[in-house]
């Protein structure tokens, strides 16, 4: 036996020895399932046997268990949590997705199976199951049968099986079940053989609770014909003669074939309660153990206190008081022979026999109609939860986009129909439209990134930053608000903090900002402190505490439990407002980190909010250097001419005026039809189009189809600005794939609209620098000091959708290398046109990736092409463009191989 049990286990996953570390990656696992769950006793009640949980020390018994927590945890999320929203389908990808590892192991195969492929799994797990318990007892001497093979670590049970299929798999299955069975019972004895199975049975049936296809383990157990069962397993409740009366038996013979077609339990009993006949229905719900009942008692199989009801109305059979459970359908529970519990509906009629008289019992399996029942009801719960949530959700919406809107449009029309308002107050309510505008803009920012944080589908940047400027900034600015209540703001960053880390400085900003904020509205008198120090560090890494204080209002225990959870708000607290989504998205912000937050509060005595973060340490010591533009801003802008398609005459009027200021011409289409008529008449010459998404006739994405397929060399790579209030990542994919050249969200800015432009112009671009406004570049790349792909703005920009981003590297990869010979053999040969051509297009390649440099001396190559008094520049643009090219194609394939690998 130990040669086949080595080769059953021989580079199996089962033969390693847990390690503690791999037990703290189990309750790691569990810990991430929990941490989106209210804090509830139920769920800190799992969590606290989770923390006593020592495993197994074999992997697949350690893996069953595992399953088992998993399925707890995730019957609460999905049907009790009030706070989390999600479907069993989508919970279940994501955790694949994030622990791919432990959703590749054999106990959670039923996870990812429909019922009738459960089947199959099941009986083969179990079997895997039954030969762990007997390899970890160590029993068994010399095994001789080779069926062992069936459970090596590459047998996978085949799916998509049709039923007769099916039928043979499990029935092989049993047949190896049995096998087991003789072997034990040979070399042990039959109570053993029955103990261990009955033991294997009890303790895998509870691995996949709401499981119904597990039953069908109940086919693999062994039924031992004539021999006495252990009574273990036959439950004795009433003490009553064992052996049936001399009386005269009910020929039954006659009607065995009806009674064992018939779908449910039949079992024919005396008026003692001693069963004469019971079909096998009967026998497999009463008693798996047992070959037969024939001549037992009733009363040992059925649920109190039912059984108790059955006897007082037989031993008042003849009395004309209305029985208690004789003649009607009594639904009740019991177990199968072992602690799983089976859901049925009992009815006992009396027969009226003579001479004896003989009653009919009938057990009906309601488990699955039981359960069915329960999931729409648990689906029903799940589906008011959600509407409650959408309901809570949009009045807090409401309620907060109101409010800064009404301040807009009460402000506004003061402005419209006051006349003679001196300056000051002019400037006074045009900063309070100002103000709540970009309150207005928050709010919407806000539920963006809680949206992105739901969907897992939030990433962090990697840049160097100047941390003491950030928290500097945010001291001088928050300080001004807090001395108009009268307050004192101070900051404090230890000397051993320093200046310059590597980090996302937005997603800092922000934490700190919800933070400080909360602060100061809470808070009538006494200070704001803002405290960094240095935890620890190593050479490559360093951990900073920040702290937040306050002598504020302060908050309930209670509450404080309360204030992390979506759209929560404190009831009664004075200048509530918000979301109710700030401290949920800072929270989540700071695991997304991984880093801790604590949150300690006294009433009336104020509030500290702690948390950490873990920062790459900077090779720099002054961000001079990587600050500055990628655009030379001291070139003029004069001359420009900008067609716009807009429907919007507010935004027309908008745009107009700015590049008015900035001395641009700017002439305007009402849509995307009219902006390719105008282009088509070629009665202008434009150097820029700023192309709306969403206008009627034709819409930007139809608008630049028809821009570039257009005859003409200067229209096809006119550059086009798509212009957007959708911040959705489809809607940025269709608009790269149409062929646009940056892509800015509305509201546009000044700043964004100036940068596009005056890389329009600029001709020194700097090394390294940051992008300009084509939002899938403003943020730098993680390794930006070691590469120019912008990988993680890419994977930000399109939210985590790494197969686009694969797809985007693939189409560089097989494109870029025709299209740059192609540029060179016309250059050799003085084909300047359609070297200008070929520069167009490399340099939308080159831009979708972020690597601006490259993009900016394709544009230059691009212009000074087409003129023979700039051809010579140009050149040496080609010359520059060379050197850098063959570095980008190694760094876009070293990229793509990596993400293929993750």
């Amino acid at each position: 036996m130990n040669a086949l049990i080595n080769r059953l286990f021989y580079k199996d996953e089962t033969t390693a020895v847990l390690p503690n570390p791999e037990r703290e990656e189990r309750v790691t696992f569990l810990k991430s399932l929990i941490e989106k769950s209210s804090q509830t006793p139920e769920i800190c009640s799992i969590a606290s046997r989770i923390e006593g949980e020592s495993f197994d020390d074999t992997h697949f018994i350690a893996n069953c268990k595992l399953v088992m927590y998993y399925l707890q945890i995730e019957q609460y999320l999905i049907y009790k949590d009030p706070r989390y929203i999600n479907s069993q389908q989508k919970l279940r990808e994501e955790m694949a997705e994030q622990y791919p590892n432990y959703f590749k192991t054999k106990p959670f195969w039923p996870l990812q199976k429909n019922e009738k492929e459960q089947e199959a799994v099941f009986c083969f797990l179990f079997v895997k199951y039954i030969i762990h318990l007997l390899k970890n007892n160590k029993v068994l001497n010399n095994y001789t049968s080779d069926w062992l093979r069936v459970l090596n670590s590459k047998y996978i049970p085949p799916t998509n099986l049709n039923i007769v299929e099916r039928i043979n798999l499990i029935q092989n299955l049993r047949k190896y079940t049995h096998e087991i069975y003789s072997e034990l019972k040979k070399e042990r004895g039959i109570d053993f053989a029955q103990n261990h199975f009955a033991t294997a049975y009890d303790k895998f049936v509870v691995l996949y609770p709401k499981f119904t296809s597990v039953k069908v383990i109940n086919d693999l157990i062994p039924i031992e014909k004539n021999e006495v069962t252990q009574e273990n397993h036959v439950r004795k409740l009433v003490s009553l003669p064992q052996n049936p009366t001399n009386g005269s038996r009910p020929k039954i013979d006659a009607y065995k074939s009806i009674f064992e077609n018939i779908l449910d339990g039949f079992l024919l009993i005396n008026t003692e309660g001693i069963i004469y006949y019971a079909n096998d229905n009967a026998v497999r719900l009463c008693s798996q153990y047992e070959p037969s009942l024939e001549n037992k008692l009733i009363y040992n199989y059925l649920p109190s206190p039912f059984l108790q009801q059955l006897k007082e109305d037989l031993e008042n059979l003849e009395s004309p008081f209305p029985s208690i459970v004789i003649g009607k359908r009594i639904e009740a529970t019991f177990f199968e022979g072992t602690k799983q519990e089976e859901d049925v509906e009992i009815t006992i009629t009396n027969n009226f026999t003579k001479p004896e008289p003989t009653l009919s019992v009938l057990i009906k399996n309601i488990s699955h109609k039981k359960q069915m029942l329960e999931a729409i009801r648990e689906s029903k719960v799940h589906a008011e939860r959600i509407a409650k949530a959408k309901s809570t959700f949009l009045s807090n919406m409401s309620h907060e986009i109101r409010t800064p809107l009404n301040v807009i449009l009460g402000l506004t029309e003061i402005l419209q129909k006051t006349k003679n308002l001196d300056e000051k107050l002019i400037r006074k309510n045009l900063h309070g439209i100002d103000f709540s505008a970009k309150n207005l803009l928050s709010i919407v920012n806000d539920i963006l990134d809680f949206s992105k944080i739901e969907a897992g589908k939030l990433s962090l940047q990697s840049i160097d930053f100047n941390l003491r400027k950030v928290v500097e900034n945010l001291a001088d600015g928050f300080s001004i608000k807090a001395k108009e209540k009268g307050l004192e703001l101070h900051a404090t960053i230890e000397e051993n903090v320093p200046d310059i880390v590597i980090g996302d400085q937005y997603r800092l900003n922000q934490i700190l900002n919800n933070l400080i904020s909360n602060a100061i509205k809470f808070t009538k008198h006494g200070n704001i402190g803002i405290a960094i120090k240095l935890l620890k560090q190593n050479e490559n890494d360093l951990v900073l505490q920040f702290m937040v204080t306050d002598t504020g209002i302060g908050i309930s225990s209670e509450n404080l439990k309360k204030i992390f959870d979506s759209f929560y708000q404190v009831d009664n607290m004075e200048n509530s407002g918000g979301t109710g989504l700030g401290l949920a998205i800072t929270r989540e912000l700071i695991y997304l980190h991984e880093g801790e937050f604590n949150a300690e509060s006294e009433l009336e005595k104020g509030s500290k909010f702690t948390f950490t973060i873990p920062y790459k340490k900077s090779s720099l010591i002054s961000l001079a250097d990587s600050s500055k533009c990628s655009v030379d801003s001291t070139k003029k802008l004069d001359g420009l001419k900008v067609l716009v398609a807009e429907d919007n005459e507010m935004n027309q009027f908008y745009i107009k005026q700015l590049l008015k200021k900035l001395n641009v011409e700017a002439d305007i289409a009402e849509n995307g039809k009219e902006a390719v008529d105008i282009l088509k008449s070629k009665k202008d010459t434009y150097d820029l189009v700023l192309m709306d998404m969403h206008m009627p006739v034709m819409n930007g994405m139809e608008a630049i189809s028809h821009i570039r397929k257009l005859n003409g060399t200067t229209v096809k790579k006119l550059p086009i600005v798509a212009c957007s209030a959708d911040v959705f990542p489809e809607a940025r994919k269709n608009a790269i794939k149409a062929g646009i050249d940056f892509y800015l969200t509305k509201p546009l800015s000044e700043d964004a609209i100036k940068e596009v432009l005056y890389w329009l112009v600029s001709d020194k671009p700097e090394e390294g620098t940051t992008a300009p406004a084509k939002n899938l570049e403003t943020r730098p790349n993680t390794d930006s000091h070691k590469s120019n792909i912008a990988l993680n703005a890419l994977l930000e920009t399109f939210e985590n959708d790494k197969e686009f981003v694969i797809s985007l590297l693939e189409v560089f990869v097989k494109n870029t290398p025709e299209d740059y010979n192609n540029l060179r053999t016309c250059v050799d040969r003085e084909y300047y046109a359609r070297a200008s051509e070929l520069a167009h297009k490399l340099k939308s390649s080159f831009m979708n990736l972020g690597m601006i440099t490259h993009g900016h001396h394709l544009q230059q190559i691009e212009t000074l092409l087409l003129s023979k008094k700039t051809v010579s520049e140009g050149l040496r643009h080609l010359a520059t463009f060379k050197t850098l090219y063959h570095k980008a194609l190694l760094e876009v394939n070293l990229l793509l191989i990596e993400l293929r690998q993750k």
